[in-house]
Order: structure tokens, then C-alpha cells, then sequence
């Protein structure tokens, strides 16, 4: 993906490909306005907000942002005079396919100097043009962001908006028909509240009615300046929405309270913590050690790096989305700490000859996402002979136990540590009930989320989960004159950090099954040969054992388990024919176990998933608009397993 082509002319942002310009420098602001923020009656509907509410505006073609950074001004202003609650939120939802870059915007954002505090909050949280979903929280999670640099039909096909308002926005219809067609009305009204509103500057009589036949109530009214209508319009019938994939339907909670325990105290169970913790929630967080990040997450280092897919896009959709988004929410935490524990500088990648070519070919890749190394790019110390060295610009590695440390700090009082052993969980009438060794209730929660990485399966509702449990050995390394010549982190078939304190950390070894705590000569062996191979002669093997033992849970297809967790009985009746491939219309929506989720099986890449898998499982349980595509949430969902085995008619 590469950003859009722009010519200036006379102050003016123009679109070679498009040949139209993205708005007028003489009004394009106070059209903005008109159009959008009045005839969606913003202000009046926000004065309506309750606490805790939250509202959704859409809009096709983010373009320079000029009408996101109006939209915020104006939220600000109105919060600020105490018109809308203190802790509603604003999520403003944006399509576009040719993202326009920061230096662009930048010069924007120099023709409204009132706005400069506004666009800045733009570009300090605007995305690499990536393909995928990039979600951001603005103004302390007050306001979020969701960009999608997508075709407009994979968005909305592949999304679940209910939005409040809509601004159909992007060049012309007679420019730009890829978005002003029946199917994109027909994807706006299935991504829709009932009774929302909508506005565009356009008049065309074919786009007035195909928003009537997707079911708006349209009306022509007054353009702005020398345009004499526009169109504005009213979602008045609501079509029931046909979901493809009923045993992946969501679950819709009703939590007022905003109270939820956390079982685990580690990178996914304080991730999540703060997600929680930014929509006003009290959480309580219980682990059966005193600090956090006693288990994996307790690791000296570990580096943020995705997992990079070839030939599977919802995976590689997701970790390239979690990478940015874990990369601005460490810069965000590392702000508020002077001691380092993130390093934002990097990561050599290797692979085999030709395989970082293809990835960066089948996933569009631009080069300031991951740069191909060639020649003298290189760094002499990496043996690049038989592979292809890239340069992941911004990943980079970090100290999971003060990543958590620091999440704790953050979180302040709204956040509770609990140390304690939990024995058993039950669902009782008034909630889910934690119980200890002897049977006594330790607490009672109306949502409890498991993030107990490999003891998952130790309670009965998530026996059948297929969680694996394996053994990783990371190996400290004393630093040297020669090894300091290594400035980055270092990716290969295993990793290895840059010298800091004075040591490397190498690792990590990967045993299924082996459930030894003891660290072993052998895996210290393995971990040293390994970079021996990759980085020859840069290294001296420790004279002793020196590291950590960590068990990674892992799922059966290598995948995050992050979601609402099935009622396994409930999908063995309701689903039990379908491998027989009835219509998938004729099945109901899935059955969960109100009220509990699950967020595990991170496996090697836990830095880098934890943090956007937070915000989906905190969107779900606040039923707010989801940070990624459907596609990736089915991919993530623990009822996954249920499906396939029903699937291939077995049973459950």
C-alpha cells in the first residue's frame, strides 16, 4: 500500500488519479461543517448522551482528515461545556484506500491554525499505510479512531458498525464510483443503527435512490455556498441482518456496573486490564503470585516482532495491525517512565532466500513497514549467506515485567491486585464465582475474563479447550567489545537482543509437553548453536547456566484465543448437523456462557498480540465497534475449535 498521490494547486490538495480535489481552499472547512457536523444534528444527539454511552460516526473517504479533526473540535468543545458526559466516547470509523500521508496533512493543517492542537492529535496516533484496521484512543480514551485502509466493500462487508451517522464523503460519484453504488448503500444501511442519520454534498438522483432502496427516508435540502441540494437521510426500516456464520454471532452484554475481574497477571491479563480501565471500568486483577509477571510474561526481554504470513491475510491482517498498534501503545507507556524498557529501533528479520520477498509482495507491504536489505545494508555481523535479511522499522524489543509494571501504574486506583490461588470458577445466579482450594468464595464478578495462559484448561468450562503448553528456555549472554557491535534486535528462527545492562538475551528454545522448570545445559547448547549460525563469532557462551525458564501456552493452529466462551453443550444441539451443509440461515446464533471471556495462547508473539487483543475483547465486553474485521474475530474465536469438529461430524 502506498500513500495517495497529491498535487498542490493553489492551495489546494488535488488528486491526480481521481482528478478532483479533496476540498476547496476557499470553503472546504465551512462545507465540512454544514455537511457533516449540522445536518447530522451532532450537537443536539451528543447533548442526549448518557454516562457511559457511546456514539459512532462513519465515514467514506478519511482523506486528509479534515472532517475527523472538525469532528473532534467540535466534541471537545461540547465536552468541555459539560453538554456531553465525561466518560461518553466518540468512535469515528473511517474507510480509506489511498491513505494520504502525515506530510500532507501536515500541510493541511497550516491553512486553520485554530485547528493545529486538533491535527496534531491526528498525526501523533496516524497509522503506516498498511493494509488492515488501525485503531487509536485520543484525548485519554475519550475518543477513538478506527482507520481501515481497505477496498470499501471488504470494510463493510466485513463489519458489524451500527453507527449513529454517516459522512458519504471521497471525490465525486462521477469520479469515484467504486464507493457511490447500490451494494456500498446497501453495506451502510446493514452497518447502521436504526434511525441513523446521514449527510453528503452530493445531489445525484441515483445515489438518492439507492440510499431509499437500502431503506433511508431521503430529502433534498440546501447545499452549501453555490451548490444548490445535497442529500441527507434517515435510517426509517431497519433490515433484519443475515449473519453468515450464526456460531459466531456475538455475544451482547448488559454490565452496568462496569466491574470485572481479571484472572492472571501477565502481559494478556493487563493489557486487558487497561483496555478496560480507559473505558471508566474498575477491574480486579488475581494471580496466585505476588507480583505480576511471574510466569512467561516474567522473561528479562522479548521482542515485538508479528508473525509474517505469505498466504494467509487474516493473519498476517492481524499481526500487522497489532504490531503498529502495540508499538504507539509502548511509546505511550514508555513516555511516562524516564527508565527504559521499550526500544522503538527496529528488528532484522531473516529468513530463507526469497521468502521476504514474497511477503512483502502478497501483503503490499510499504518500505517504511519492512524495508528489503541488500548490499552494504546489511550489518557485516548477520551471515546473510542463502537468506534474505529485511528491516522491520517499527518493531523492536522490550522488558515484559516492566511492560506489566508499568500497565499497573497506569491503571492506578482503578485497578486492584488480588494474590490468590484459584481453585474453581461457577456460575451462579449473581454472577461468576472464584473459589479457592478449601471452596470459598474469594469474589464475585458479573464479568470474569481468563488470561491464566496454560492452567486454562484446569476448570471444567474450558476443558476442551486445545491449549498447549511449551517450554521456552532464554539464555542471558555476558556482552563483549565484538557483541556490542550488534545495534539491533535480531529475528531468525530464534531472536536475540541488542547488549543492554551489559548482557544479550538469546532465545528461545521450544519443547512441547516438557514441563521441567530447571534450566538445562542443552537448551543453553541449542540456543548458542543457533546464533552461532546466524551471527558467527559474535558471541562467547556464558561459562555457566545463565537464563529463565517460561511456559508459552499455545493453541492447536498457533493462533490467540481471544473472545466470549461457547456454551459447549448448547453448540453440540444446535449445530450437531452441521456437517451435513444445511443452510447456514437455518441455524441460530451461537449460545455463550454469559459473562465469561477468555484472552490466551499468545505463544512466542505475546508483546506484539496482547495489546490490540485487549482492545477487541474490551470492545466485545463494552459492545463497542470492534478494532478489527470479522474475518480476524472468527479467526480469534475459542468457539473455533466446537465448529471444526462439528464440522467434520464428530462430536464435541
Amino acid at each position: 500500500m502506498k500513500y495517495a498521490e497529491i498535487e498542490w494547486r493553489d492551495g489546494q490538495p488535488y488528486s491526480p488519479g481521481y482528478d478532483d480535489i479533496y476540498f476547496s481552499a476557499a470553503g472546504g472547512r465551512e462545507e465540512s461543517e454544514y455537511v457533516f457536523l449540522g445536518y447530522n444534528n451532532l450537537a443536539t444527539r451528543w447533548h442526549e448522551l448518557v454516562a457511559g454511552e457511546h456514539f459512532v460516526i462513519a465515514e467514506t473517504g478519511f482523506g486528509t482528515g479534515l472532517n475527523f479533526v472538525l469532528t473532534l473540535q467540535a466534541w471537545q468543545e461540547h465536552k468541555a461545556a459539560g453538554h456531553i458526559p465525561a466518560d461518553a466516547r466518540l468512535h469515528y470509523i473511517a474507510i480509506e484506500k489511498h491513505p494520504v500521508s502525515p506530510e500532507d496533512i501536515q500541510r493541511v493543517a497550516t491553512s486553520w491554525p485554530d485547528l493545529a492542537d486538533c491535527f496534531d492529535e491526528l498525526l501523533s496516533v496516524y497509522p503506516l499505510p498498511v493494509e488492515g484496521d488501525h485503531c487509536r484512543s485520543l484525548l485519554g480514551g475519550a475518543v477513538y479512531l478506527h482507520l481501515k485502509f481497505m477496498d470499501i466493500i471488504d470494510a463493510l462487508e466485513q463489519s458489524h458498525l451500527l453507527a449513529d451517522a454517516w459522512y458519504l464523503d471521497g471525490f465525486g460519484p462521477d469520479r469515484n464510483a467504486d464507493i457511490w453504488n447500490e451494494r456500498v448503500f446497501e453495506l451502510v444501511e446493514k452497518n447502521s443503527r436504526q434511525g441513523a442519520t446521514l449527510a453528503t454534498y452530493t445531489a445525484a438522483g441515483f445515489v438518492r435512490r439507492g440510499l431509499q432502496l437500502a431503506g433511508f427516508t431521503v430529502s433534498k435540502v440546501k447545499g452549501h455556498g453555490k451548490k444548490r441540494e445535497m442529500i441527507t437521510a434517515v435510517l426509517s426500516n431497519k433490515k433484519p441482518v443475515q449473519n453468515r456464520a450464526p456460531w459466531y454471532e456475538l455475544e451482547k452484554t448488559d454490565c452496568h456496573n462496569r466491574q470485572a475481574v481479571i484472572l492472571g497477571a501477565g502481559l494478556a491479563g493487563l493489557t486487558t486490564a487497561w483496555s478496560l480501565v480507559q473505558r471508566g471500568w474498575q477491574v480486579t486483577v488475581i494471580d496466585r503470585h505476588k507480583d505480576v509477571a511471574e510466569e512467561t510474561s516474567g522473561n528479562p526481554a522479548g521482542l515485538l516482532m508479528p508473525r509474517l504470513s505469505i498466504d494467509n491475510k487474516a493473519d498476517a491482517q492481524f499481526y500487522s495491525s497489532a504490531l503498529l498498534y502495540a508499538a504507539h501503545c509502548l511509546d505511550q507507556l514508555q513516555k511516562s517512565e524516564e527508565e527504559r524498557f521499550w526500544f522503538h529501533e527496529g528488528v532484522y528479520s531473516i529468513f530463507k532466500t526469497g521468502k521476504t520477498e514474497k511477503i512483502i509482495e502478497s501483503n503490499g507491504y510499504p518500505e517504511q513497514f519492512m524495508q528489503l536489505l541488500t548490499g552494504s545494508d546489511i550489518p557485516d555481523v548477520i551471515n546473510a549467506a542463502n537468506a534474505s535479511v529485511s528491516l522491520l522499522k517499527e518493531a523492536g524489543w522490550a522488558s515484559p515485567k516492566r511492560i506489566c509494571e508499568q500497565l499497573v501504574k497506569v491503571c492506578g486506583e482503578a485497578l486492584t491486585l488480588i494474590e490468590k490461588n484459584v481453585n474453581d470458577i461457577q456460575k451462579i445466579e449473581q454472577g461468576w464465582q472464584l473459589l479457592d482450594e478449601q471452596g470459598r468464595s474469594i469474589i464475585l464478578t458479573d464479568v470474569l475474563v481468563l488470561a491464566n495462559g496454560v492452567a486454562i484448561n484446569q476448570f471444567e468450562q474450558l476443558a476442551w479447550l486445545p491449549v498447549l503448553s511449551v517450554r521456552g528456555q532464554v539464555t542471558e549472554i555476558p556482552a563483549t567489545e565484538k557483541s556490542t557491535m550488534l545495534n539491533r534486535a535480531v529475528s531468525f528462527d530464534a531472536y536475540v537482543t541488542p547488549a543492554h545492562n551489559g548482557k544479550h538475551i538469546a532465545g528461545a528454545s521450544y519443547h512441547v509437553g516438557d514441563n521441567n522448570t530447571a534450566l538445562t545445559q542443552a537448551e543453553q547448547d541449542e540456543n548458542m548453536q543457533r546464533l552461532e549460525q546466524c551471527l558467527p563469532g559474535l558471541f562467547t557462551p556464558p561459562g555457566k547456566l545463565n537464563g529463565r525458564v517460561g511456559f508459552r501456552a499455545v493453541s492447536e493452529d498457533r493462533v490467540p484465543i481471544i473472545g466470549a466462551v461457547p456454551n459447549k453443550q448448547q453448540f453440540q444441539q444446535d449445530y450437531i448437523e452441521l456437517h451435513h451443509g444445511r443452510p447456514n440461515a437455518q441455524y441460530p446464533g451461537a449460545s455463550y456462557l454469559s459473562g465469561l471471556y477468555v484472552n490466551v495462547a499468545h505463544g512466542s508473539r505475546g508483546i506484539c498480540s496482547s495489546f490490540l487483543s485487549a482492545e477487541i475483547l474490551a470492545s466485545m465486553i463494552v459492545n463497542e465497534p470492534l478494532p478489527v474485521n470479522k474475518v480476524i474475530i472468527d479467526q480469534l474465536s475459542p468457539a473455533r475449535f466446537l465448529v471444526r469438529k462439528l464440522r467434520r461430524g464428530e462430536s464435541l
